[in-house]
């Protein structure tokens, strides 16, 4: 029994070793947190090109920001080479221009490849993305056709300083509204990589009926988001001049409803401080009474 007695000690002294150390280890476990990183490409009305960046992690079933994050950026059509770095704003969004003074190696496919890394910290664990895109030429034209106001799109990408048609891809249609934009349709291109789409004619524009139309590959998974941008006098003219006599909260003159009411909450504001004013007056002077009369 005395023989056992040192194993079955040390047995135990090593099993207490071993659960103390793992439970800080899972309780720092627990504290680090496994970002999600999305790398997208985008190519505006200008032909501006930038990659952005959005890094975020999951909080009780919400998707939350990392602001103020370091991310770097890479090619890697010829080795990996680092474009640039950005930090991520409140909306845990990094931005990186590719201007044009930028050398953008392609692959053998003809495909940019880029990268988007976050090497982590202490309690963010490092992450990364890939993107693989084609840059494609897009062009839109506004055209009446039969008298029917038409929107004209031709699609295409460039092999061997040749122009390759884009079949087979949807192109969708917006114009801005106040707070977003707002689809009209959807155009699907042919084979030769043009596409078009009936405008409508009841869509309320500026003062003068000029209207901004826009088209748009949106994440596309071969060209990322490339739109055009178009402004056209396809709008009906609007008129938002307010009349003179007109009483309303974003005019010179406010309402009645408001005049009232203010006029009432002050009478009451001043009301109790005349009401208090006089009560001092009065209690000073019934105490002045009682004094001579007790004299």
């Amino acid at each position: 029994m005395s023989a056992r007695n040192p194993k079955i000690t040390s047995a135990i002294i090593s099993l207490s070793f071993f659960i103390f150390s793992t439970v800080p280890l899972t309780a720092q476990n627990e504290n680090i947190i496994s970002p999600y990183v999305q790398l997208q490409y985008f190519k505006n009305s200008g032909d501006l090109r930038y990659l952005q960046t959005t890094l975020t992690y999951s909080s009780n079933r919400m998707e939350m920001p990392l602001s103020g994050m370091n991310i770097s950026f890479y090619t890697e059509s010829d080795g990996k080479k680092l474009l640039g770095t950005s930090l991520t704003n409140d909306k845990g969004i990094a931005r990186f221009d590719l201007g044009n003074n930028i050398s953008l190696p392609m692959n053998k496919d003809g495909f940019w490849a880029f990268n988007a890394e976050f090497s982590g910290n202490d309690t963010i664990e490092a992450g990364n993305m890939e993107l693989l895109v084609k840059d494609v030429k897009l062009e839109m034209t506004l055209a009446e056709v039969d008298s029917i106001k038409t929107i004209l799109l031709k699609a295409f990408t460039s092999e061997n300083n040749k122009d390759v048609p884009v079949s087979d891809e949807v192109i969708m249609i917006y114009v801005p509204r106040m707070f977003s934009l707002l689809p009209i349709g959807e155009a699907t291109l042919d084979v030769d990589g043009n596409a078009s789409l009936e405008f409508p004619s009841d869509l309320p524009g500026d003062t003068e009926g000029n209207i901004t139309i826009i088209s748009k590959f949106e994440e596309n998974p071969t060209f990322g988001n490339v739109e055009r941008k178009v402004i056209q006098k396809w709008g009906v003219p609007t008129v938002s001049s307010v009349p003179v006599a007109h009483r309303a909260l974003w005019t010179k003159t406010p309402p009645m409803w408001m005049i009232i009411t203010l006029s009432i909450l002050l009478a009451g504001v001043w009301g109790h401080y005349l009401f208090a004013v006089i009560s001092l007056i009065l209690i000073k002077r019934d105490a002045r009474k009682k004094k001579i009369k007790n004299d």
